[in-house]
């Protein structure tokens, strides 16, 4: 069963990797490392107060480690010495498609996200009517159009 604890440690494991170790991990989300170490072994549970300081310290939007995201459950995928993305197999070529999505989302501005976690996180609940999705399709389509 998916619960918040699974949650937090799957977005807390998918941001290890981002920095590509605990400790580059916990320099920049403002944690000691023994803490985000007890984190991943799951001596202690990653409670609100944490999740927002990772959420402010990272950039990332509200409520972000609360929600599932794409990157969740593929392993990091290799880099060459140029540092590409590189495929080896069609699950591969997803792992790294999904990862650039990833990559792109954290070039957005943290009120972009947190608009686009806010919609997310009405979509996933079914709080969005069939009304809300033509105003949301004819924005997109009008910022297309724009652009």
């Amino acid at each position: 069963m998916v619960n918040i604890r699974t949650i937090r440690k799957a977005n807390l494991l998918a941001q290890i990797a981002r920095f590509g170790s605990q400790r580059a991990f916990a320099e920049e989300a403002g944690l000691v490392p023994a803490h985000v170490s007890q984190m991943v072994t799951e001596r202690r549970n990653m409670g609100d107060e944490v999740a927002r300081r990772i959420e402010k310290n990272l950039n990332l939007a509200d409520g972000y480690m609360d929600l599932q995201h794409q990157q969740q459950g593929y392993a990091h995928p290799k880099r060459t010495n140029h540092h590409n993305r590189v495929a080896e197999n069609d699950s591969e070529a997803l792992k790294t498609l999904l990862l650039k999505a990833d990559q792109m989302q954290q070039r957005l501005s943290a009120k972009t996200r947190k608009v686009i976690l806010r919609i997310e996180r009405a979509a996933m609940e079914g709080k969005l009517s069939d009304e809300d999705w033509e105003i949301v399709v004819r924005l997109i389509d009008r910022l297309e159009r724009d652009s």
